[in-house]
């Protein structure tokens, strides 16, 4: 046998060939054993909680095993979208289900008809596969621009972000987090067709995948010619905002009212309108109101919200692309301009910038010459995402 690999050069090219995939395979196993880990202790979570956590007022229940303890608040109009389609009474005063986008409840009724299984399980199957997918991507995605050790610290932080919990429950944040991974792959590779198709998957996934769109154009501009872009951008900006835009249809037509998805959400903010919440916004009361001693979840939010600011500041210097920069700074913005003036504050902000991805890169870049400090850091966001995950499955945080 030694002979013969001595005097064959393709049997030493073939075995090196082989050597060099299990190798490269290494990252991507280690990348599933740290989300794995995370897994493990949002499972945890959900076990101290149903010990030791009083179950809150709210009690519809999507089954009976664990996992369906990931089942709850915006689970429940997700499933009923799924299984029923939407309603619209014309009422603004009332919570109704065309405040939520469309892709994630489609896709759970298909994979449900599909595989012959209860609703309720194929919005945790959906989910799950997403974030899994994502936290793949987002590894390579990283790894191509800063390397091994860099990506694998960014699926750490993200990964055991007290709000990951978001990843595996019955929501559109995992899903929403590979389209976006995805967009900005494409991107790198200048396959713009591609990105403005995966954005419009984004924009119909959750609002917040519009954020794209200004990304897109950025992108385009810079790797185009004045004359390609302006031949290129009306048709990749329409099936860039499709996602949206087709929703707007599909409303006007089923409903008679194009913009029944924002005058709904009203109702979820105390008939706040869109209009107040804006205006307290931008005079920047969210911030007056602010209470740093509150250590609650709720209370928490606002720490993490000036993070995620302090972080996008960070990014300026640190290596991350512009259009990444971008990306992160708009999604911090929508939620702030249209929510935050609302009796909510800045409740909900640590969920919503989960997909967020750069403002991860950006804390990996920021301590990588000081890698005692990951640990520490996952330790923290650990501890917090066991609290979460607690206090999610007992209905007693709504994220």
């Amino acid at each position: 046998m030694l002979d013969r690999i001595a005097f064959n050069p393709s049997l030493i090219s073939s075995s090196d060939q082989s050597g060099n995939r299990l190798k490269s395979l290494v990252p991507y196993l280690e990348v599933l054993a740290i989300y794995a880990c995370s897994r493990f202790v949002v499972f945890l979570g959900i076990a101290f909680g149903k010990a030791y956590i009083p179950l809150g007022s709210n009690t519809w229940v999507a089954g009976t095993q664990w996992y369906h303890w990931l089942l709850r608040w915006d689970s429940e109009w997700y499933k009923v979208i799924a299984s029923e389609g939407y309603t619209y009474n014309g009422d603004p005063g009332l919570t109704q289900t065309v405040v939520f986008y469309p892709l994630y409840p489609t896709l759970c009724r298909l994979v449900s008809e599909i595989l012959g299984t209860d609703i309720a399980i194929s919005m945790l199957l959906v989910a799950n596969v997403a974030a899994v997918a994502a936290i793949l991507l987002l590894f390579k995605l990283v790894q191509e621009r800063f390397g091994d050790q860099i990506a694998l610290a960014t699926v750490a932080m993200i990964s055991f972000f007290p709000s990951s919990v978001f990843l595996s429950a019955g929501y559109t944040e995992p899903l929403a987090l590979l389209l976006m991974v995805s967009f900005f792959l494409a991107v790198v590779r200048e396959r713009f067709f591609l990105a403005a198709v995966f954005a419009g998957l984004a924009v119909g996934t959750r609002s917040t995948g519009i954020a794209l769109f200004p990304v897109l154009l950025w992108e385009l501009w810079h790797c185009r010619s004045p004359r390609r872009f302006l031949i290129d951008v009306v048709p990749l900006s329409m099936i860039a905002t499709s996602g949206l835009w087709l929703y707007m249809l599909y409303l006007g037509l089923a409903f008679g009212h194009p913009m029944a998805f924002s005058d709904a959400q009203a109702a979820f903010h105390e008939n706040t309108t869109i209009f107040a919440r804006l205006l307290s916004a931008v005079t920047l009361e969210p911030f007056r109101k602010m209470n740093l001693t509150d250590i609650s979840p709720a209370g928490l939010d606002q720490w993490f919200t000036i993070l995620f600011m302090g972080l996008i500041l960070h990014s300026w210097f640190v290596g991350i692309s512009r259009g990444m920069t971008l990306f992160a700074t708009i999604l911090l913005a929508l939620p702030y301009l249209t929510l935050c003036g609302g009796p909510a504050g800045f409740t909900s902000m640590a969920r919503f910038n989960i997909v967020s991805f750069p403002l991860f890169v950006v804390m990996a870049l920021s301590i990588h010459r000081l890698p005692w400090l990951i640990p520490g850091i996952v330790g923290i966001f650990g501890g917090l995402l066991l609290m979460y995950s607690a206090l999610f499955s007992q209905w007693q945080w709504i994220g």
